[in-house]
Formats: structure tokens, C-alpha cells, sequence
């Protein structure tokens, strides 16, 4: 049988293609389920689906090891009925997947056909990890999202080394479940969370609150695509400090026009005067390579209550203002830290009205301030960007029919999240529809064969003389790259491994890719 690429990445993402990684179809597995409260030291297996029944917890002194391949479940329920897993201080997570071979936490009523919609929100909890490592709370706190009552839920200490597992090639979907009134779990919570943890390869779809948070801690982050969230794709606050973020993406709800804002970024979110006294550490984070893709009219970026960062290499699309910096908190305002030099921006560009915006009127010349540090650090508007960033669904809201192109040469781009993210396995990134913002763009038909290829040369018809190619493997290394000089170009695949491959090409300002399959 011969798969299309869209059709072949979405069967590997639901289980249906299984054997890269040795694990049976989804449907033919038993279903275990998982108790509330503690999960001991345990491994879960992907042979098996297991659901959570309540708020299921790694507890101090527990490794809860999810094999690859594995898919969670979280059972139907609300406020204190609502299914969660939890990662409490001093316990373990080691959730590593593989680009073949994702983990995948969803809801009970999820049967991983391809049929629910891109949009469905709210329908379990969600993934919460507490550590050990710093916070400016001024001391241990209880994490936002799970009630009072449950003494698992404490986070924040003094070790910034601290140790909470492995995340790697983890997607969460369609999470958040009320709690009560405007009180959400988000799909993945980071409370208090150490260095010594890794995440990589992470996705969250579809939750109903924020997709990624961080509550202080200095995790880093690397590869990570939140989509369709309810409220914010990414929100820090509580002095975090995670120095090492690369490749943050975040795609709103466009069609819905559901979505706050690309990242909402505090130094303190705290209104009940726990925060520490000097307000040390202050949230002072690193991310490098962040694209967002707005919902249109709104912002991008939210700098507020103390917020410092270092960001560079951005794309902000589909937004009326690229970033807000506050001044209105005293003593600390995110217009403070970037006095101070704890807040810098570099090499970023926004396809919208505004790039940089002052909101304060404590300085009289704060939008000058601002306007003069974006001209000398490439903080630009640039509406010609050769990025594809309008997109929309079928009626049933499985498939995207008019796709992304984010590989536009700055930002996150996409291509790390091709072949395992539920993203990819809805069709969203292909940039096969009209380029939203590219000026006499010239309609290519790019054709690959023999595909899938067995051994010997990738042959490529329909580029004109001198466009480029690259190819990436799975994981976005690279593996070759040349121009095109004949009129039938040649990839030399003899020799590579066996598996999915992305040939990105450039050609008269249109940048486009295709997937091929070596067997």
C-alpha cells in the first residue's frame, strides 16, 4: 500500500503506523486505569492505554517512566473530578519519546483516528511538574490550577540544579479543565522547576487555558509548538529563569479567532504579598528562535510586572502590535528591567501594524526610547516577509486546508516539528496554500519521484534554474543541501537511512517543502 505524506504522518501520529517503533495499533490496546493519588515507581508500556482517574500523582521519591509510544488518557471530569497528572517535588518523570514514536496525553473519549477537531478544548486536566528550584514567591507555594486541598501540589525551594525528569517528544491535547470560575489547569505547568530537567520536542494542543507555564524555576525548553489555546500559548511569571530556550512556536486559533496572546511574561503575578522582598530572582529568562502566529488585531508579546528577558531571532505574524512594554508597576515594571539591561530584544520582525510599543506614563519619552533601541536592534515591522502564516480547516476541523509556511528564515520555523506533533498530522504545515504576504508570487508545481525511493537518486521537476534545496531529517538536521542547475535536479539518497525527509526549496521569494520517504 502507498500512503500519501499527509496521510502516512497522520497514521504514524495516531498509532495506526506502528512499526518504527514496535508498538501495537491503538485500538488493539488494553486499557489499564490509573487510580487516584500515588502512582508508586512505575513504567507505563505502550502496549497498554492507561487513563487517569482523578488527579494521579508522582510523589517524592517516584519515577514514573512512560516508554515511547505510550498514550495517556485523562478521564471526563471537572473541578475536583478533573483527571491530572501530577509530578510533585522530589519526584521523577521520564516521559522520552522519539520523532517515531511520540507520547501522547489526551482525554478518555479521544479514539486517535484523526476525527476530533483541532478545537476541542477542555476535556481533562493536564500535565503539572513541580520542582525544587527558585522562585521570587518568597517561599513554597501552591501551584495555580489544582485546589488547595492537596497537599502534592507544593513547589519552589533553593535548588536551581534540581531534577525533575525527561520530557522528549511529548504532545498534550486538548487539556484544561475547569476547575471552577476562570480557574483552568494549563497543558503544561512548570512550577519551581530545575535545570537539571529536559524538555525537548514538546507539544500542547488545544487546552482550554494557557498551553505552556512556567512559575519560576530555570528549566529551559527546547523545541516547543503550542496551538489553539484558549488564552496564552506561553506565560512565565514568579522570577523564572530557565536560560536556554530554543525554538519556542506558537500558532493561535486563527479560524476561531480564539487566543490572548503569544506569550504573556510577568515578573510577578502575585497580588497577595507573598512575593520576596527584593522580588529576587528576578524573571529573567532566554528564549532564541520564537515564532507567533496571531489570531490578527492583538499583540504578540506582553512584557509586564518586572519582566526581563532575553529574546532574539522572533517572527511575530497576524498581529496589530509585535510587543508591549509596561511601565506601570512600582517598583518594578518590565520598562525597568530593560533600564536595566535585563530586558533585551534582537532581530525581530513583525508582519503587523507596530513593533515596539511603550504603555506606561511614568516616561514622557518612552515610545522615542523604545522606537530608537528597535532601529538599532532589528526590531522591525517587515509586512513583505516571505512567511505563509494564514491557515484554515475543512468543515470537520481534522484536516487543515490551507497550510502554514513558517520557514521563512528567522524564528522557530516548523520543520522540528514535522513527522510527530499532532500539528503535522493535521496537514497545518505545508504553506500549500497562497502566501499571505508575498508580492508576485510565482505558482511552482514541484513534483518529487520515484516516492517513496528506494535506493538511489531523489529526482525533483518544475524549480527554476538556481533554487535552493536543503534537506532536513526528522529531527531538522540537516543531511544535504545544493541548487538546482538541470531541469530534472537530482538528491543523491543512496546510502541514508530509512525514514521520512523534508526537501525544503527557495525559489523567486517563495520558500515551500515537500516530505519523501526512503525505504
Amino acid at each position: 500500500m502507498r500512503f500519501t505524506a499527509t496521510l502516512l504522518a497522520l497514521l504514524i501520529s495516531t498509532g495506526i503506523v506502528s512499526a518504527q517503533c514496535d508498538c501495537p495499533p491503538v485500538a488493539d490496546r488494553p486499557v489499564i486505569t490509573l487510580p487516584a493519588g500515588a502512582t508508586g515507581t512505575t513504567t507505563l508500556t505502550c502496549d497498554n492505554t492507561y487513563i487517569l482517574d482523578g488527579y494521579v500523582v508522582v510523589q517524592a521519591g517516584q519515577v514514573l517512566t512512560i516508554e515511547a509510544g505510550t498514550v495517556v488518557k485523562g478521564a471526563a471530569g471537572s473541578g475536583v473530578d478533573a483527571a491530572a497528572l501530577i509530578v510533585a517535588r522530589d519526584g521523577q518523570i521520564m516521559a522520552d519519546g522519539t520523532a517515531d514514536c511520540p507520547i501522547i496525553m489526551t482525554y478518555e473519549g479521544d479514539p486517535l483516528d484523526g476525527s476530533v477537531s483541532y478545537d476541542t478544548r477542555g476535556q481533562w486536566g493536564g500535565l503539572v511538574i513541580l520542582g525544587n528550584a527558585t522562585t521570587n514567591f518568597g517561599g513554597p507555594a501552591q501551584v495555580e490550577g489544582i485546589p488547595s486541598d492537596n497537599d502534592q501540589a507544593v513547589y519552589g525551594g533553593e535548588d536551581d540544579t534540581d531534577n525533575s525528569g525527561v520530557l522528549r517528544y511529548v504532545s498534550v491535547r486538548h487539556g484544561g479543565a475547569e476547575l471552577g470560575a476562570a480557574n483552568e489547569i494549563n497543558g503544561i505547568t512548570f512550577a519551581g522547576v530545575g535545570a537539571g530537567t529536559i524538555v525537548e520536542n514538546v507539544e500542547v494542543v488545544s487546552n482550554l487555558d494557557d498551553g505552556i507555564e512556567f512559575f519560576g524555576g530555570a528549566v529551559s525548553v527546547k523545541n516547543a509548538v503550542v496551538a489553539f489555546c484558549g488564552d496564552d500559548s506561553f506565560d512565565w511569571d514568579q522570577g523564572y529563569h530557565g536560560d536556554a530556550n530554543e525554538n519556542w512556536l506558537a500558532i493561535q486559533d486563527q479560524p476561531g479567532q480564539v487566543g490572548d496572546r503569544g506569550g504573556e511574561l510577568d515578573g510577578d503575578d502575585s497580588d497577595d504579598g507573598n512575593v520576596s522582598a527584593d522580588e529576587m530572582p528576578f524573571a529573567i529568562p532566554t528564549v532564541s528562535g520564537w515564532t507567533i502566529v496571531g489570531v490578527g488585531g492583538g499583540q504578540g508579546l506582553l512584557m509586564r510586572n518586572g519582566s526581563g528577558g532575553h529574546i532574539s531571532n522572533g517572527v511575530i505574524a497576524n498581529v496589530a502590535e509585535g510587543i508591549e512594554i509596561e511601565d506601570k508597576e512600582t517598583p518594578e515594571d518590565a520598562f525597568d528591567r530593560w533600564v536595566a539591561g535585563d530586558l533585551t530584544l534582537m532581530d525581530i520582525t513583525v508582519l503587523g501594524d507596530d513593533a515596539l510599543d511603550y504603555d506606561g506614563d511614568e516616561v514622557a519619552d518612552g515610545d522615542e526610547q523604545l522606537d530608537a533601541y528597535a532601529a538599532a536592534n532589528n526590531v522591525v515591522v517587515n509586512n513583505d516577509l516571505a512567511v505563509d502564516y494564514l491557515f484554515g480547516f475543512d468543515a470537520s476541523g481534522t484536516q487543515a486546508t490551507d497550510t502554514l509556511n513558517l520557514e521563512c528564515g528567522a524564528g522557530s520555523g516548523h520543520l522540528w516539528a514535522l513527522g510527530w506533533s499532532f500539528c503535522d498530522a493535521i496537514n497545518l504545515f505545508g504553506g500549500q496554500g497562497t502566501p499571505s504576504v508575498v508580492a508576485d508570487v510565482v505558482a511552482t508545481a514541484v513534483t518529487l519521484w520515484p516516492n517513496p525511493i528506494l535506493q538511489g537518486n531523489l529526482r525533483i521537476g518544475g524549480l527554476p534554474l538556481g533554487a535552493t534545496l536543503t534537506v532536513f531529517n526528522m529531527t531538522g538536521a540537516m543531511v544535504w543541501s545544493g541548487r538546482v542547475a538541470t531541469a530534472i535536479e537530482t538528491v543523491p539518497t543512496a546510502g541514508w537511512n530509512k525514514g521520512a525527509y523534508i526537501l525544503s526549496w527557495g525559489a523567486e521569494g517563495v520558500i515551500g517543502r515537500q516530505r519523501f520517504i526512503v525505504q
